[in-house]
Parts: C-alpha cells; sequence; structure tokens
C-alpha cells in the first residue's frame, strides 16, 4: 500500500496495508489517551482552584483583608490558559482522530485498497511510531 501525501500527492512510503492499520489505530490510542491525559489535568487545576477559592472564603474578615487575593484579571488569564486552551488543543485532537476513524474504516472495508491519501501530520506520526518500534519506513 502506497501512503500519499494530502497536499502534495506525492508517496511518501510503502508499507503493507496490515501494519498501515496497525500504525492508524496506534495512532488513534495515543491521541485517545492525550485527550484524557489534558482532561485530567483540567480537572486537577479546577479542583485546586475551588479549594483555594474555598480557604479564602473559610477566613474571617479581616485575616482576608491581610491576605493577598490574586484579581480577576489574573484569574481569567489563568483559566484561559489552564482550561480554554486545553479544550481547544482537545478540539484540534478530536478532529485528528476523526481522520484517523475515516482511514481505518477505509483500510478495513477494502484491505485490497492500493493507495492512502492523509495528511501530512498524520504521515509524520506514522514515521515517528515506526522509529519508536525499529521499524523503518
Amino acid at each position: 500500500m502506497y501512503i500519499i501525501d494530502d497536499v502534495y500527492n506525492k508517496t511518501v512510503f510503502e508499507i503493507p496495508s496490515e501494519e498501515a492499520l496497525n500504525d492508524l489505530q496506534f495512532i488513534r490510542s495515543k491521541q485517545e489517551s492525550e485527550i484524557e491525559s489534558i482532561k485530567s489535568k483540567i480537572h486537577k487545576y479546577e479542583q485546586k482552584r475551588r479549594a483555594e477559592e474555598a480557604w479564602y472564603q473559610s477566613l474571617s474578615p479581616l485575616k482576608r483583608f491581610f491576605t493577598g487575593h490574586a484579581p480577576s484579571h489574573h484569574k481569567a488569564v489563568e483559566h484561559m490558559v489552564n482550561v480554554k486552551d486545553r479544550y481547544k488543543k482537545i478540539e484540534t485532537i478530536k478532529r485528528k482522530i476523526s481522520l484517523l476513524k475515516e482511514a481505518i474504516g477505509i483500510l478495513e472495508a477494502e484491505p485490497e485498497k492500493r493507495e492512502l491519501h492523509l495528511p501530512a501530520g498524520i504521515i509524520k506520526e506514522m514515521i515517528a511510531s515506526r522509529k519508536e518500534e525499529g521499524r523503518s519506513r
């Protein structure tokens, strides 16, 4: 099976379709685990923020006066970095997973297919995963 770059319509490398299917499934599972990792980071941040807020609210008014509390715009920037940007990253990963699912579906439906058009990012990940496992292109 020839793996062809979507943009340049250039054959990048040739591998058996079973290996291509295994590589795509490996990349998909890796992307899904990355999503779970990002979600756990978001959850930890939100727990930490809630705990800090509960601690601050439990202080007496006098202690609250002397205890520094981050301004709201600092909290907004922190939220944007720790939550919003991570959700955007999750969305891009989900789009990549949908492309992978589509390619996997094509390979499962037509195992004798000779060509598979993939985006450059997925091809780079296939090459990297093959290098990690010690297989050549």
